[in-house]
Parts: C-alpha cells; structure tokens; sequence
C-alpha cells in the first residue's frame, strides 16, 4: 500500500453548454503552477467526431 488515501470531491470542469469544441466533453484536465503562483488548468476538449483540442484555462476557484 502507498499510503495515500483517495477521496473524489466532484467535478472540476464540465462542458459549457451550446459550445460546440466541447459537445463530446471535456476531458483529463492536466493541472500545474506556473511561476507566478496561479494554477492552469489543461483540459482536453472533445467535438463532434472525436476530435480533439488542448485548451489552457486559467481564471477560476479551485
């Protein structure tokens, strides 16, 4: 066992409705702090067919 214990507290991100990048979900936000202190937020953004876009998101509550 590793020792960490894992809790899910909710979702961080959810498609914005109407937004076609996004119909097919948003997905995998990769998370880091960048020299300055604020947290991005790197979601991967699903459209119709599957295709995919990286997106850097940056003004929000975590």
């Amino acid at each position: 066992m590793s020792g960490f214990k894992f809790q899910r507290m909710g979702q961080i991100m959810e498609p914005e409705p109407g937004n076609l990048w996004e119909i097919e979900g948003v997905l995998n936000p990769a998370a880091v702090r960048g020299p300055n202190g604020e947290t991005y937020l790197f979601p991967r953004l699903a459209t119709r067919g599957n295709y995919s876009r990286i997106r850097k998101n940056t003004h929000y509550e975590i």
